[in-house]
């Protein structure tokens, strides 16, 4: 992929499979799938670096699932909060005053080492994790230029691309010398945000729900990054990560980073009120509440209450994911993690269909797929941002004396219903490609879809469910890049047929066995086949007839 430079200071013609806009967490994401596979990719991103002002704090389990399967999620678990610090939801007036109330979360040391009543590490190797972008993507950047096949420039953005119909030509131009570059890509996907040229130059437009602009998270929000050890000598209550300040002054989203001193708060902002005309310390110290010294590293104004998505995912060789096709308030920290899904299920796709062995047709199922998982994970987030925006709390909240107590006690039985908002495995672990064309069904029905319960279940379509061999291998660490074909109980029946159809297909295979009963019991077949991105594609009890119309039908061509 390397490009020569041509005449005029410009470069020569860059070749390449597949060219990523805009290099987050989805698009370095989507570099990671490409390039794990040997699939060859070119990423640009306007910006130098990654991130370096914080952004959303949870990841959440399916994203480290997918981190897990391509080796990066022990260097992402060393980020973020220490091992023993605790996770806990908290509603203050101010951190050196009342607390309203506590939502208690086991620390991330808890988490890995003990089920107890969150029963989480029970459904997945991967509990949540909380550590910001600030800290995760300059991780995955750095784990995504290990892959050969990906070519990562920091520094360049796209300024135009035309798709012929039998390819894409793109050009790009490095920021800081002007220097321009030609890439011809069978595929570009535009990971580059709601702002992005990709999805405006598709004529794609968001539709949900908008922001009111009336409420605390729904409406313009300002995000300031603060160093403050100091709060640790004045903080009123045991630790937290999360602390919500509540009080006439205004309210505020106190989110802890590093548990060393450093945070991020997310502050209502008034209808009108023009960012530099907003006193940012006077924010953080009505947060705070008490007289300490600390540094604003970074403010940046955003807006809040959104729950969109676009009316397409894909025209043409051109696809979008993560923000380009859906925006999030932060509220249930959906948001990149929907977007790094998005990057799993069309990776595999782009790989596969770029390196030969599957249809052009299966990239079509990447719109059928994800969008409904689009609209079903925004119309959720906005159903917490309703509610977190719409409590009320009374002007003397934060006053001493009977009255200010009296109101505190009202409003903590009130926040005790908060919970939602942390309990979301549903939304997590839950999402389904039911009625999708590379699936095929077994007649079985799937069990309800609901935001705050993930149960397990192999009905084609789903996430499969995982299991630990043995008590301490996980099933998710034996599934290969590919297809794995899983041969569960004491005594499974032979696949060669499966086996021999892959290998006439050029579809890449891998049986794994597991000869556990209790495996078998989870999934309820003997047979399961699972995609690339860990769905289940088909279960059974034998060997089809026609295992080589399964394998079709999951690859696109059925």
């Amino acid at each position: 992929m390397a490009a020569g430079r041509g005449a005029g200071g410009g470069m020569s013609a860059i070749r390449v499979p597949v060219l990523i806009v805009g290099g987050g967490s989805v698009g370095m994401c989507l570099s990671m799938e490409l390039g794990w596979r040997g699939a060859r990719c070119l990423l640009v991103n306007e910006r130098p670096s990654t991130a370096t002002h914080p952004k959303g704090s949870s990841i959440n389990s399916r994203t480290m699932e997918h981190m897990r399967r391509m080796g990066a999620a022990p260097a992402i678990r060393a980020l973020g909060l220490p091992a023993d610090h605790p996770t806990d939801c908290t509603y203050v007036t101010r951190l050196a005053e009342y607390e309203l109330g506590r939502l208690p979360m086991p620390s991330p040391a808890e988490k890995i080492a003990h089920p107890g009543p969150w029963g989480e590490t029970l459904l997945t190797p991967e509990p949540m994790h909380r550590a910001n972008q600030l800290y995760f993507e300059a991780v995955m950047r750095r784990h995504a230029e290990t892959f050969a096949a990906a070519e990562l420039r920091y520094g360049w953005r796209l300024t135009s691309f035309t798709d012929r119909g039998d390819g894409v030509d793109a050009e790009i131009e490095e920021v800081e010398t002007g220097r321009t570059g030609t890439v011809a890509c069978d595929y570009l996907v535009g990971c580059d945000g709601g702002l992005g040229m990709v999805r405006r130059q598709l004529g794609f437009t968001y539709q949900g729900r908008e922001s009111t602009g009336d409420r605390f998270y729904d409406g313009a929000m300002l995000s300031i990054y603060i160093r403050a050890p100091r709060v640790y000598d004045i903080l009123n209550m045991p630790i937290a990560w999360h602390y919500w300040t509540i009080n006439p002054a205004g309210r505020v989203d106190f989110i802890t980073l590093d548990g060393k001193g450093d945070f991020v708060l997310l502050a209502e902002v008034a209808p009108g009120q023009a960012v530099d005309d907003i006193d940012v310390a006077a924010i953080v110290r009505n947060a705070i509440g008490a007289d300490i010294p600390f540094e604003v590293i970074s403010a940046q104004e955003w807006l809040a209450g959104l729950a969109m998505v676009t009316d397409g995912y894909q025209k043409g060789r051109v696809f979008l994911a993560g923000d380009s096709v859906h925006l999030f308030t932060p509220s249930g920290g959906f948001g990149f993690n929907t977007g790094i899904d998005d990057a799993a299920n069309l990776g595999w796709k782009l790989a596969a269909v770029t390196q030969g062995w599957a249809p052009p047709a299966l990239l079509e199922t990447y719109e059928a797929e994800r969008r409904p998982i689009g609209i079903r994970n925004t119309t959720v987030s906005g159903q917490y941002a309703n509610k977190i925006g719409a409590l009320a709390f009374p002007d003397f909240i934060d006053e001493p004396g009977e009255p200010g107590a009296a109101a505190r006690a009202e409003l903590a039985e009130e926040l005790k219903t908060f919970k939602e908002e942390f309990a979301s495995l549903g939304v997590i672990l839950g999402a389904r490609y039911d009625g999708s064309p590379l699936i095929v069904g077994d007649g079985t029905s799937p069990p309800p879809d609901r935001p705050t319960e993930y149960i397990p279940s192999a009905c084609p379509g789903g996430r499969a469910p995982h299991y630990w061999i043995a008590d301490r291998e996980s099933l998710f660490d034996r599934l290969g890049p590919w297809f794995t074909l899983l041969r569960l109980g004491p005594a499974p029946p032979a696949t060669d047929g499966f086996a021999a159809a892959a290998e006439t297909l050029g579809v890449p295979l891998d049986v794994v066995n597991v000869a556990e009963t209790a495996a078998l019991d989870l999934y309820e077949t003997p047979l399961a086949l699972i995609r690339p991105d860990g769905h289940v594609a088909w279960r059974g009890a034998a060997v089809p007839d026609d295992p080589a119309g399964i394998l079709r039908t999951a690859i696109g061509g059925g």
